[in-house]
């Protein structure tokens, strides 16, 4: 039988890798809202709009979904008073919408690692979040939101609480920017070229976006999900990796030789600290079984491969 599957923000970053992941599903009938279309999904099967202002009720009473991936979100540039309302009142116009319809799909939010704030270990479920940054204090409120229609009207809802997914980001997050650098600084040699960095000593959680994928998947099938709705599962590698050796990696497998790598210098954009925080992913491989497969040497390697073909020449790259 076909599934109905609803993907929110299908054009944003883990929506489109979500999307193109469902694509390749069978007997699944995709439907997307966007602020504009997914010219990937039939436009019939599309609704254009603001989540904070489109006809959800109507639209939703048609669609009727089996399944929905929320992945509408607000990056942490924009201003907090547009995060707060995307994240929460969007959120809750969305879950208020499939309640008034009679509709109980099983629905998959997007969390962040910034709800817990700065951390210096493991973290897992139960750990208090302590968001220090507009961003996580806006998604924090989304999960509470969504565990409030958990209680109050047996939703199905879960909340995949995503760490620093990496693999064709935009590049001002790190790796990308990193890798993105890099490649650029192989098309311009002999010319001089110049890194520019942030915090080399920070230690982030890195999971590829392949694997998180598979992840919100895994949280989309599980089984007696009424048990288990409104709770948080961590999606990470279940280690830390500095920025540093990062650096190290990429400079060590790129195509420029020792004379080269003397004429690439780096400039620091911060001051050097230490943090180190971690996602415990035991929750969701017990409940699940998903583990992550690709080692970061690996999405390295393709990160680098990745920016090698789509980086302009003519075009320089510096972390803004």
């Amino acid at each position: 039988m076909s599934r109905r599957i609803l993907v929110t923000g299908s054009n944003g970053y883990i929506g489109s890798h979500l999307t193109q992941r469902l694509l390749t599903v069978p007997q699944v009938n995709l439907f997307s809202l966007n602020r504009t279309y997914d010219t990937r999904i039939d436009p019939a099967q599309s609704l254009e709009g603001n989540l904070l202002t489109a006809d959800l009720l109507g639209w939703l009473a048609d669609v009727k979904p089996d399944v929905v991936f929320h992945c509408i979100g607000a990056g942490p540039r924009l201003p907090f008073e547009h995060q707060l309302q995307l994240h929460a009142e969007g959120t809750r116009r969305l879950l208020q919408a499939l309640v008034d319809n009679g509709l109980y799909p099983r629905v998959v939010l997007m969390g962040s690692a910034a709800e817990y704030g700065v951390q210096d270990e493991a973290v897992n479920e139960q750990t208090v979040g302590h968001p220090d940054g507009e961003y996580g204090i806006a998604k924090l409120a989304q999960t509470q939101v969504a565990q409030a229609f958990a209680r109050r009207y047996d939703l199905p809802v879960v909340i995949g609480r995503l760490f620093h997914v990496y693999g064709q980001t935009p590049r001002h997050l790190a790796i990308a920017s990193l890798a993105s650098q890099i490649a650029h600084a192989e098309m311009v040699y002999p010319e001089y070229s110049e890194l520019h960095v942030y915090n080399l000593r920070s230690r982030r959680d890195f999971v590829h976006i392949d694997d998180a994928v598979e992840a919100l998947l895994s949280l989309s099938e599980l089984s007696q999900p009424n048990e288990i709705s409104g709770q948080v599962f961590n999606i990470g590698s279940g280690g830390s990796t500095s920025i540093s050796t990062i650096l190290d990696w990429l400079l060590a497998h790129s195509r420029l030789d020792a004379a080269a790598l003397k004429r690439v210098s780096m400039r620091l954009h911060e001051v050097q600290k230490e943090d180190n925080s971690f996602a415990d992913i035991a929750k969701i491989t017990q409940h699940t079984g998903w583990q992550p497969k690709i080692s970061l040497e690996r999405g390295l390697y393709r990160e680098l491969n990745y920016w090698r073909s789509h980086l302009p020449v003519t075009q320089s790259v510096s972390l803004a």
